[in-house]
C-alpha cells in the first residue's frame, strides 16, 4: 500500500493551486493557516487489489488484528473509544493498513481516523461502516475540554474509532482487517454494553488494625443522577491477612442497592495485625430488574485496599552529652514521634529527675510528683512528632543518668535512658619562640592552649596583642582566633608570625577565653636588633654590539648584626653574554652565583662581573641580589629568614650599520661604440638598520650613461647618476645598483662608485677599471 502522508512541498502545492483557483465548496472551511485546506470529498475505495492481487496474499507481513477493549460496559451518552493494532510476523505494528468497522445493534459509529492528506484516507459511510487506516506517527487525541485525564494516544501502526448510544442495550461491533490473509486473525469481534447507569466505588483506606470498617459502593443513573435501587454489588477478598465480611462471615458476599442506591458492607480481621487486603468489586446489573439473584451482566469491576495499620510510638532524648558545672543552664528535647499510619491515643510522659541536676522550667508545663516529671498529652497523629523541652541547672562534677518513659492509652510503651557528665574544663597558655630578632625579618611563635580540666572547652578565643614594634601578617595591632573547642586533655598549637619593624625590646601577650568565664593568660620577649644588607651596582649606561661591559658589584653590612652564609646573584638578560668574574663567581643558567661567607657589621665586598653584549635591544635591565642571614648567638641561623639587597642596571645596547661596496663591470676590455653594465652592490654587515643608503655612479670621460636602475629613483647628469637616498636595509642585507654606459673613446676609464647614508661620517668610494679600445 502506498504511504497516504505526502510531502510538505505537495501539500503546499495543493495549497496554492486552491488559493489561486478558488473552490466554491471550501466556503465552510476557516481561513487560517494551517486548515485553509478543505474536508474534500470522500473517495471510497476496494479493500483488496485488483486482478490476481485479489486471490493471493498481497500483503504477507499484516499476520494479526488486536482491539482494545474486548468487551466493556459504558453509561449512556457518552464515548468509548476502540484502538485497533495490525502486528507483522515479529509482532511489530505496521503502518497505513486498512481497518473496516462494522456495527450491529444499540448505538453509532460517531468518528473514525481521517488523519492524513489524500482522497483515501479514512472515512465513514454512514453509521454503520466506516473505513481507516493505522497511523504513520504517534498523535495524542483530546476531546476539546480541559481535562487532559480523558485523552488517548494512538502510535504508529494503529488506527482508532468512536461509538456512541442513546439507549440502552448492546452494540455489536466487527473490526475487520482485510491485509490480513489468515480469517481467524483479520477479524476481532467485541460486544460493548450501554446502561444508564454510573457508580461510585470505595476508595483504599487506612484503618486501625482491630477495629471494624465499612464498605460502600453507590449507583446511579448517569442522565439524572438519580439513585438506582435492585443492583447487586459482589464484594470478594482477594488476598492480604485473614478477614471476613461480618454479614455473612464470609469471604465474600453480595449486597443489593437499596433506594438510595447504596451497597454496604462491613469488614473486620480475624486476629488483628498490621497488613494489606485487596478488595475485589463488582457491580452486576440483572436480566430483570426485579430480582435479586440469578444470571446477570457485570457492568463493572474494580478493587480498593484496606490498609490495617496501628500507631508507632518512640521516644528520642536529645541534648548535650558533656555540660559545664556550676549553674549552667542546659535543655533537653524529649521528642515523641508516631511513625504509623493511625493516630494514637493520649500519652503520659515520666522523666525521672536525675541526681546533680535541678529543674527549672518546660514546655508544656510538667507536673512535679515526687522525684518525677509527668506530661500527660493527647493524640499523636501518623507520621507526626512532638517535642517537649526541659530544662536543668547544673551543680559540681557529676555523670547523671536520665530515665524517660512513654505510654499510651492503648498500651504502646517506650523507655529511654540518656547519660549527660557535668565538668569542669580548664585553659593553659604557653608560648615558645626566639628570644632575639633582626629587624625587617619576620619571627615565629607558638601558641600552645592546653585544656587540662575534666571536659570540653567550648567557644575557645584567643587574642593575640604584639607591641607597636611587632607587626601582625595582617596589619592589624591585634590578632583574634576562634578556636571552637578543645576536648578534655587535649591542647591546640597555633602559630603566630610577627614582623619587627624596630631595633628594641618587644612584648607578645596573648590571652585565651571559653565558655563558663575560662581565662588563661601569657607573654613573650623578643629582643629586636637593626639588620641591614645593601647591594650597589656600578658601569656603563651605554654599550655598542660586540664590545664587553664591567660591572662593579659592592655588597655591605650596614646593620649592627653579623651576617653568614652571604650570598650574591646576578642575573644577565638574554642580549648579554658571560665573559668572567672575580672571586670565584660561576655562571648557572642566566645567572653569575657568589658564594662572599660572612660580612661584619659595616664591613663590605667588591666583585666584578664582564659580559659582552651579543644582540641590540634598547634599554635592558640587569638586576643583582643578596642575601645574608642574621648570626645572633644562641639563635640558630636556619629559624631566621635571610636579609635580602636588590638593584638593577639599565644598559643601552645599541647596533651599528657596516657597509660592504662592492663594483664589477660586465665587458672588459670594451670595444669603441659598445656598451657594458656596472653592478654595484651594497652589502649591510653590521648590526643595525641601514638608513639614508644613497649611491653616486660617476662615469670616467671615455664613457657616456645610457641607463641606470636600482631599488631608489634616480637621476642622470652628464657623467654621473645620482640615486635617491632609502631607508631600511637591514643587516644580512643586500642591495643591488646597475649603471650602463657607452665606450666613446680609446683610453683606460675608470668607474666610480660613491655610497652615502646616515651612519657614515664621509662617503665610502670604490673604483673599476675597464680598457677601451678601437675595432
Amino acid at each position: 500500500m502506498s504511504p497516504r502522508c505526502p510531502s510538505i512541498a505537495v501539500l503546499l502545492l495543493v495549497a496554492g493551486a486552491l488559493l489561486q483557483c478558488g473552490c466554491p465548496s471550501a466556503s465552510h472551511a476557516p481561513t487560517y493557516f494551517p486548515y485553509l485546506l478543505p474536508p474534500g470529498k470522500i473517495t471510497q475505495t476496494h479493500s483488496k487489489p485488483p486482478g490476481r492481487g485479489y486471490f493471493a496474499n498481497f500483503d504477507p507481513h499484516a499476520r494479526r488484528l488486536v482491539v482494545h477493549p474486548v468487551k466493556n460496559c459504558s453509561p449512556l451518552r457518552t464515548e468509548q473509544v476502540f484502538i485497533a493494532t495490525v502486528y507483522d510476523e515479529k509482532g511489530q505494528p505496521r503502518r497505513g493498513r486498512r481497518v473496516e468497522w462494522i456495527l450491529e445493534g444499540v448505538g453509532s459509529i460517531v468518528e473514525v481516523d481521517e488523519s492524513g492528506f489524500l482522497g483515501g484516507r479514512g472515512y465513514k459511510v454512514d453509521n454503520r461502516y466506516a473505513v481507516s487506516y493505522t497511523d504513520y506517527r504517534e498523535h495524542r487525541i483530546t476531546r476539546g475540554n480541559d481535562n487532559p485525564n480523558d485523552d488517548f494516544v494512538v502510535q504508529p501502526g494503529q488506527t482508532w474509532c468512536v461509538i456512541t448510544a442513546g439507549v440502552e442495550g448492546d452494540t455489536a461491533l466487527t473490526v475487520y482487517a482485510p491485509g490480513i490473509h489468515d480469517w481467524k486473525e483479520s477479524k476481532v469481534f467485541i460486544t460493548q454494553h450501554w446502561i444508564d447507569a454510573e457508580w461510585s466505588l470505595p476508595q483504599p483506606s487506612v484503618r486501625r488494625s482491630g477495629q471494624e470498617a465499612e464498605l460502600s459502593t453507590l449507583v446511579f443513573r448517569h442522565t439524572d443522577h438519580q439513585p438506582l435501587a435492585g443492583y447487586r454489588v459482589r464484594y470478594r477478598v482477594i488476598d492480604g491477612p485473614p478477614m471476613i465480611f461480618l454479614d455473612n462471615q464470609a469471604q465474600e458476599v453480595e449486597q443489593v442497592t437499596d433506594l438510595r442506591g447504596a451497597a454496604r458492607v462491613k469488614v473486620a480481621q480475624v486476629n488483628p495485625t498490621i497488613g494489606v487486603n485487596r478488595i475485589g468489586i463488582e457491580i452486576i446489573r440483572a436480566p430483570d430488574r426485579r430480582a435479586t439473584s440469578g444470571p446477570g451482566v457485570v457492568i463493572a469491576s474494580a478493587e480498593t485496599t484496606i490498609e490495617w495499620q496501628a500507631p508507632a510510638v518512640s521516644l528520642r532524648v536529645e541534648g548535650p552529652q558533656d555540660v559545664l558545672a556550676g549553674g549552667e543552664e542546659v535543655g533537653y528535647s524529649l521528642v515523641l514521634e508516631n511513625t504509623g499510619k493511625i493516630e494514637s491515643k493520649s500519652m503520659t510522659v515520666k522523666h525521672t529527675l536525675p541526681a546533680g541536676l535541678k529543674y527549672e522550667k518546660s514546655d508544656p508545663p510538667a507536673i512535679v510528683e515526687g522525684n518525677q516529671l509527668v506530661w500527660t498529652l493527647g493524640q499523636l497523629a501518623g507520621q507526626q512528632s512532638r517535642s517537649i523541652r526541659v530544662f536543668f541547672k547544673t551543680a559540681g562534677e557529676a555523670t547523671v543518668n536520665h530515665r524517660i518513659t512513654v505510654l499510651t492509652e492503648e498500651g504502646l510503651r517506650d523507655d529511654r535512658s540518656f547519660t549527660t557528665r557535668i565538668v569542669r574544663p580548664e585553659l593553659k597558655l604557653a608560648i615558645t619562640g626566639p628570644a632575639r630578632g633582626v629587624s625587617g625579618i619576620p619571627v615565629e611563635f607558638q601558641i600552645k592552649v592546653r585544656n587540662p580540666g575534666s571536659g570540653p572547652a567550648q567557644d575557645v578565643v584567643l587574642k593575640a596583642s604584639p607591641d607597636q614594634g611587632l607587626e601582625t601578617e595582617a596589619g592589624v595591632p591585634a590578632l583574634e582566633t576562634t578556636l571552637a573547642s578543645i576536648p578534655a586533655g587535649g591542647e591546640q598549637v597555633i602559630p603566630l608570625r610577627l614582623l619587627p619593624r624596630k631595633a628594641g625590646m618587644h612584648v607578645l601577650r596573648v590571652e585565651a577565653t571559653g565558655k563558663g568565664g575560662l581565662k588563661d593568660r601569657a607573654q613573650a620577649s623578643l629582643d629586636v636588633r637593626a639588620g641591614k644588607l645593601t647591594v650597589r651596582l656600578t658601569g656603563p649606561s651605554v654599550r655598542y654590539v660586540g664590545r664587553p661591559i664591567t660591572w662593579d658589584v659592592q655588597v655591605a653590612n650596614a646593620g649592627d648584626v653579623p651576617l653568614t652564609r652571604v650570598n650574591l646573584r646576578h642575573r644577565l638578560p638574554v642580549e648579554l653574554a658571560f665573559v668572567s668574574a672575580t672571586e670565584g663567581g660561576k655562571l648557572e643558567g642566566q645567572e653569575v652565583l657568589w658564594s662572599l661567607g660572612d660580612l661584619a657589621p659595616g664591613q663590605q665586598k667588591r666583585v666584578q662581573l664582564t659580559v659582552n653584549c651579543i644582540a641590540p635591544g634598547g634599554n635592558v635591565i640587569s638586576r643583582a641580589l643578596a642575601t645574608g642571614v642574621p648570626d645572633l648567638p644562641g639563635l640558630a641561623p636556619q629559624v631566621l629568614l635571610p636579609l635580602k639587597a636588590e638593584t638593577e642596571a639599565e644598559v643601552e645596547i645599541r647596533g651599528l650599520p657596516a657597509f660592504r661596496l662592492e663594483v664589477r663591470d660586465r665587458d672588459d676590455p670594451l670595444e669603441i661604440g659598445k656598451t657594458t653594465v656596472y653592478t654595484i652592490v651594497v652589502t649591510n654587515q653590521g648590526s643595525l638598520t641601514g638608513n639614508g643608503v644613497q649611491i653616486v655612479g660617476t662615469a670616467p670621460e671615455q664613457m657616456k650613461i645610457v641607463r641606470a636602475s636600482g631599488p631608489a629613483g634616480h637621476r642622470i647628469q652628464g657623467q654621473q647618476v645620482l640615486f635617491e637616498p632609502a631607508d631600511g636595509l637591514e643587516p644580512g642585507q643586500q642591495w643591488t645598483f646597475q649603471v650602463e654606459v657607452q665606450a666613446l673613446r680609446q683610453g683606460d676609464g675608470r668607474f666610480r662608485a660613491e655610497l652615502r647614508a646616515n651612519s657614515l661620517s664621509q662617503p665610502v668610494n670604490v673604483q673599476e677599471s675597464t680598457q677601451v679600445f678601437a675595432p
